[in-house]
């Protein structure tokens, strides 16, 4: 029993502990890289605690109505807080009506559960309103916080939940549960697992919207461009990017692989590279650049991400960053 997931056995197995012995905590907060399955995971947690019809504790039927409902997060007693359209933080107006929603008698199910995907998105203000109700929950509620890492998220919140860190798979259990439970053909499954560095979620999500592969392979092609551009079309670039920014940490994220595959490549390491159509860049890329070089470009990228989630002037990272990469003739 893996609760139809991919991966992450030893998650199901602690959550499902809770549920069958009768332990469940308060409030849990879930962290991992971005598309690494922390929602998916969350939502069949919740399954399994509230689905009346599970054939075990611990264990949801997936197909019962309540499941059905979950699944599609319209379940009366579940209450999930996310990124509005067009926002870039999560609003205390939205934490402070998952609290008074959470403060009400459940109307279906034994618990009343409340779901913050990417806490990290909420300011420093904004978590701490929902310090109370983590100090002193409702005895029905359970609060699931998820976050890309404890670090983004204040120690306060952190202290009070019990984490699950969640890290990449092997690229080999990605690819046969996308065989086996999505009925993706052997090749392309071996393909997403490659490209998402072991990430279930993120492998579905390329799957199901063959758009996003595109915007892939763009950003890629845009970036093997810059790096054999002058300074001024590096500047041209930022300032097209900035009109976009909703794109720019899936592009950075997507560029730090490429580079994570020349550090492979370069420091003669026996690991897998992700990027597997993208023979032809590393190869270019690698005839002008050396381990310290590609570790730096690394160091910069992560630098930038951190940058641009804590609100630093977006045109001005970019500018930055763009400058320090290297040189390679067109």
């Amino acid at each position: 029993m893996n609760w139809n997931l991919i991966g992450h056995e030893w998650a199901v197995q602690l959550l499902s502990g809770h549920i069958k012995n009768k332990s469940l905590r308060q409030a849990y907060l879930i962290t991992g890289p971005q598309g690494i399955g922390k929602t998916t995971l969350s939502i069949r947690f919740i399954q399994a605690i509230l689905c009346p019809e599970a054939p075990s504790p611990g264990e949801p039927c997936l197909k019962c109505s309540t499941c059905r409902r979950l699944a599609r997060r319209e379940y009366p007693d579940l209450f999930p807080v996310a990124l509005e359209d067009g926002s870039s933080k999560i609003k205390v107006e939205q934490v402070r009506e998952l609290i008074h929603s959470l403060s009400l008698s459940p109307y279906e199910a034994r618990h009343k559960v409340g779901l913050i995907i990417e806490i990290e998105k909420a300011s420093s203000s904004t978590q701490n309103a929902l310090l109370k109700t983590l100090e002193e929950p409702p005895d029905p509620v359970i609060l699931i916080l998820t976050a890309s890492s404890v670090d983004a998220v204040l120690g306060t919140i952190v202290s009070r939940c019990e984490e699950l860190k969640l890290t990449n798979l092997p690229t080999a259990t990605t690819s046969q549960g996308l065989e086996k439970l999505h009925h993706i053909p052997p090749a392309q499954a071996d393909f997403l697992a490659h490209i998402t560095g072991g990430k279930p979620e993120r492998a579905l999500e390329f799957h199901q919207q063959p758009e996003l592969l595109e915007r892939r392979s763009n950003m890629l092609d845009d970036h093997l461009l810059l790096l054999k551009s002058n300074s001024v079309e590096r500047f041209s670039y930022a300032a097209s990017m900035v009109s976009d920014p909703k794109q720019i940490p899936e592009m950075l994220n997507i560029w730090y692989s490429i580079w994570h595959d020349v550090l492979i490549r370069v420091s003669k390491s026996k690991s897998v590279i992700s990027n597997i159509d993208r023979e032809n860049d590393l190869t270019t890329i690698l005839q002008f650049v050396d381990l310290k070089t590609t570790q730096r470009i690394l160091n910069l990228l992560n630098r930038s991400v951190g940058l641009i989630r804590d609100n630093a002037n977006l045109k001005l990272t970019l500018e930055d960053l763009f400058l320090q990469f290297p040189r390679i003739p067109a």
